[in-house]
C-alpha cells in the first residue's frame, strides 16, 4: 500500500525516528510504521496516535472559540522522546515519534515532505 510505503520512507529519512502513524478522524490508526521495535511496538504507537487525535480535537476547539486560526500541528516533548503531529486533510493527521536525538527542524520537514506525498494519494 502506498501509505505504509510513504510513512516508511519518513521513518528512514528522519534520524532518531521511532515510528509514523496515519490516523484517521476516529482515532483509528489507518497505517503505522516502526523502525525500532523494542523502543514503541504497533500497539504502543496506537495509543499515542489516538491520544493525538484527542489532544488535536480539543487543540481545534480551543483555536475556534480564540479565533486564532486552524492548527497545523503540535508537538509534544517528553524527556527522551518528542511526539509531533499534523494535519493532512479531511480529519486525517499524521504522527512521528522521535528520540531526543532527532533534529527537531529536520523532523518537520520529513513529516511536511511527507504529508505532501499523502495528499497526492488521498
Amino acid at each position: 500500500m502506498a501509505f505504509r510505503r510513504i510513512l516508511r520512507e519518513l521513518v528512514s529519512s528522519t534520524h532518531g525516528a521511532l515510528g509514523a502513524l496515519f490516523v484517521d478522524w476516529d482515532g483509528e490508526t489507518v497505517e503505522v510504521v516502526t523502525e525500532r521495535p523494542l523502543d514503541a511496538d504497533d500497539h504502543d504507537l496506537r495509543v499515542i496516535g489516538a491520544y493525538q487525535g484527542i489532544f488535536l480535537t480539543r487543540l481545534r476547539e480551543l483555536t475556534q472559540k480564540l479565533a486564532v486560526g486552524e492548527p497545523h500541528r503540535f508537538k509534544i516533548e517528553f524527556e527522551k522522546s518528542v511526539i509531533m503531529s499534523c494535519d493532512v486533510r479531511d480529519g486525517y493527521y499524521l504522527v512521528l515519534v522521535v528520540d531526543h536525538e532527532a533534529v527537531e527542524g529536520l523532523a518537520w520537514h520529513r513529516l511536511s515532505v511527507c504529508r505532501d506525498a499523502m495528499i497526492a494519494e488521498m
